[in-house]
Order: structure tokens, then C-alpha cells, then sequence
């Protein structure tokens, strides 16, 4: 299928709304099930030991925090392939490459005897899932009118985002359960109570490869790639704009706060829970976290694009720091508690989903759709380190610690925001 020759999506009679809309649609679901490969650690990590393996928190904490590790490197890289070799292979191929992480953990969790440094590079594949993010995301910055881009990447970033709450919902349904025999033998869990039962963790890595397959061969059928094209050095001058580096913190503060705790939420609620009988199960509960924050960033881009980006981060910073203050001085003792701890967790992951809309949004008006593009890339490839520096900060320090620190962060977004983007007379109004 032959590339479009001419492109202008801001002009109506150079604009193909349909072919814009197929090219998020598709970019959007390898998206979400590259997150279901990058968050399918999370959600086998607080079971690994329940079917063998020997592996203490600090152990635990790592083996999640190393697949942020490489999404983030990766993201880097991804970051400027769209305008190098076109939107239809990069969706295509990153979308193939999902397979590599599955097998790898289908493999895992059917030999409990696999050794740890072994588990950590399975991790470090798993991160390709989240590292595609950037560079399908750069690529749809091309196909839209500004106008439209803070929905479109609103629509595109939250319903991918999505993929980090779907696969630790989707996997406690299908490992209980055998297909047929087919997809390997159970494994044996061991219960708290004592009690035994046969699962097939496998299943959680099996469910989704289907469906990368399918996306990945409607991607090459379905999509073409417009006429932006960019040689490495050009997208390099973005790091000489002092918003490049301004809207990195951002979208690291907005995204790295919601994956970091959507993948650390499991065994962080398990510790703080550990003394409290009765408490509400974080394992069961921690896909809500990051759909309320997926949920949020969708519905934000429009309000972005309504009321200004700029606007809508700020009202999400003070949001967020009030959220990070209550867990850092909140220690829940009863059941009660317990709850009370969740739902301010909730609270973070429902801001930090619209900041991650908003700052999107802002990159989209600051910058020309290259640079733009570059820019989107970029920050979403420094936020992914998020699960890495929050897995490390947890596993290295303590909970207080690591909510100290990201209120410090937000704190310093809140000031620049309103500086430079969120007040009367400021220099870059948006």
C-alpha cells in the first residue's frame, strides 16, 4: 500500500478524518496490549512464590521495577523512529514484537526452577510493551489538526493506558482454569490457609496473543504513513527549547507517579495491609487504580483542549500533592483504614490520569507537529521510567520516602506550570 503523498491535516481538503481515526484505533489497541505485556509482571509477581519460587520483597520490588527500566530506555529509542521509517511498519513491528515478552513469561511461570537473573531479563523484555508507547505516540501528533490533537492523544494515551488495570483484572479470571490441556499443565498454588489448588499462570501471557496477531496484520493492511519525514539530528533541537525539558518533569510527575504505583500498587498494599486481619485483598483490587487513572485521561484531552491545557494541570497538581501528603503521614491500623488508604490511592491515580492529558495537550499547542511529536516521545519515554524509580525507591528505602519525594515533584510542576503557562501575563499562555 503506497504512502500518502499530501498531508495537511489543518487544512479540510488534505485531511483524511477516517484514515486519522483508523490509525489511532490500531496504534491504540497494540498500545494496550503492549501495556498488558509490560504490566503482565505486576500482576504475576505477588503469586510467584505461591507456586514455588523463593523470592524475598526486595526481590519482588526489583523484578517489577526493572521492566520500567527498559520501557524507558526503549521509549528513547522508539521516540523518533515515526518520521525515519513511517507510521505503518512502526505499528506493524511493535506490534509483533509483543509476542517476545509472552512467551518469555509463558516459559517463567512453567519452570518455578528459573532462576532469578533470569526472571529480571524476562522483566527487562517486558518493557518493550511499554516502550512502543512513545513512538506510536509521536506518530499519531501527525495525523490531526491542533484543534483536535489533545483529544485524539487524550483518546489514544488513556484507552492504552488501560491495558496496565485490564491485564491485572483479566489474569485472576483466566489462570484458574485449564484450556483444554493445550496450553501446558497447571502449576500448584499454596495458600496462606495451607490449602492447595492447581492454576495456569501461563494462561495470563497466552490470552492476549491472538489478539497481537490480529492487530498486528489489520496494522499493515489498514494503515499508510503520511509524508513527515525527519532525519535523527532534525529532531535533536528539541532538547535546546527550555519546554522541552519544562514538560518532561510534567509528564514524568503525571505518568511515572500513575505507572509506577499502578504496577507497585499489588505488593505495596500487600506490605501495609500485612497486620491488619480482615483487609481488603491490594492484589484483587489493583486493576482499579489504573483504570480510574486510563478512564481520567480520556475524558481530560477534551477538557484540555476546551479550557487550556495549562489550566487543568495546575487544578491536577494541588490535586495530587493533597492525595501525596495524606499516604505519606496516613499509616492505616483497621480495616476501615485500610480502605481509606485505597481510595486516596485511587484519588492520585484519577489526577495523575488528567495530568497526563493535560501535559499531552500542552506539548501539542507548544511545539510544531515534529518537534511536537519528538517532544511526546520523548517525555513519555522519561515518564516510563517510573515503575524503575518508584520500584527502586520502595525497594531501597521505604513507602514514606518515596511519597516525598513525588510530592516534591508535583510541587515543582505546580510552580513552573503557573509561571510560565497558568497565569496572568505569563510568557507561554496555554
Amino acid at each position: 500500500m503506497p504512502d500518502i503523498k499530501v498531508w495537511d491535516p489543518n487544512n479540510p481538503a488534505e485531511w483524511n478524518k477516517r484514515l486519522a481515526w483508523t490509525t489511532v484505533w490500531l496504534s491504540t489497541f497494540s498500545l494496550t496490549f503492549g501495556f498488558c505485556a509490560w504490566f503482565l509482571v505486576p500482576s504475576l509477581a505477588p503469586r510467584l512464590n505461591e507456586i514455588g519460587f523463593s523470592l524475598d520483597h526486595r526481590q519482588l520490588y526489583w523484578l517489577v521495577a526493572m521492566v520500567g527500566l527498559s520501557a524507558g530506555t526503549l521509549r528513547i529509542f522508539w521516540t523518533f523512529l515515526p518520521p525515519i521509517v513511517g507510521t505503518r511498519f512502526l505499528v506493524t513491528f511493535s506490534t509483533f514484537l509483543l509476542l517476545i515478552p509472552f512467551f518469555c513469561w509463558i516459559y517463567a511461570v512453567m519452570n518455578v526452577d528459573t532462576p532469578f537473573w533470569l526472571l529480571l531479563f524476562f522483566s527487562l523484555l517486558s518493557g518493550i510493551g511499554g516502550g512502543t508507547f512513545s513512538g506510536l505516540m509521536a506518530s499519531t501528533n501527525y495525523y490531526f489538526p491542533k484543534s483536535e490533537k489533545g483529544f485524539a492523544l487524550g483518546v489514544q494515551g488513556g484507552l492504552s493506558d488501560f491495558g496496565t488495570g485490564l491485564v491485572q483484572f483479566v489474569t485472576p479470571l483466566v489462570i484458574g482454569f485449564s484450556f483444554f490441556g493445550i496450553l501446558g499443565a497447571p502449576q500448584i498454588l499454596h495458600m496462606p490457609d495451607g490449602k492447595t489448588s492447581d492454576v495456569w499462570l501461563q494462561n495470563a501471557a497466552w490470552v492476549w496473543i491472538p489478539l497481537v496477531l490480529i492487530v498486528a496484520i489489520l496494522s499493515w493492511i489498514c494503515l499508510r504513513s503520511v509524508p513527515v519525514k525527519s532525519h535523527f539530528k532534525q529532531q535533536l533541537t528539541i532538547f535546546s527549547n527550555k519546554h522541552t525539558w519544562f514538560m518532561t518533569l510534567f509528564y514524568y510527575g503525571t505518568f511515572a507517579t500513575f505507572a509506577g504505583l499502578g504496577a507497585q500498587l499489588a505488593l505495596l498494599g500487600q506490605r501495609t495491609f500485612a497486620d491488619i486481619p480482615g483487609a481488603p485483598s491490594a492484589v484483587a483490587l489493583a486493576w482499579l487504580g489504573p483504570v480510574i487513572g486510563a478512564l481520567s485521561r480520556v475524558l481530560a484531552g477534551g477538557v484540555a483542549d476546551k479550557i487550556r491545557g495549562g489550566r487543568v494541570t495546575s487544578i491536577m497538581s494541588v490535586c495530587c500533592i493533597a492525595g501525596l501528603l495524606g499516604l505519606w503521614f496516613y499509616k492505616p491500623t483497621t480495616v476501615e483504614g485500610a480502605w481509606i488508604w485505597l481510595m486516596i490511592m485511587f484519588w492520585i491515580f484519577f489526577w495523575t490520569g488528567v495530568g497526563n492529558a493535560s501535559t499531552t495537550e500542552q506539548m501539542a499547542v507548544l511545539f510544531p507537529p515534529i518537534q511536537g511529536g519528538a517532544v511526546v516521545g520523548w517525555t513519555s519515554a522519561i515518564g516510563a521510567y517510573g515503575p524503575f524509580t518508584i520500584g527502586a525507591l520502595l525497594a531501597q528505602t521505604n513507602p514514606a520516602t518515596m511519597f516525598a519525594v513525588t510530592t516534591a515533584i508535583f510541587i515543582a510542576i505546580l510552580i513552573i506550570n503557573i509561571y510560565y503557562y497558568d497565569r496572568k501575563g505569563a510568557p507561554d499562555l496555554c
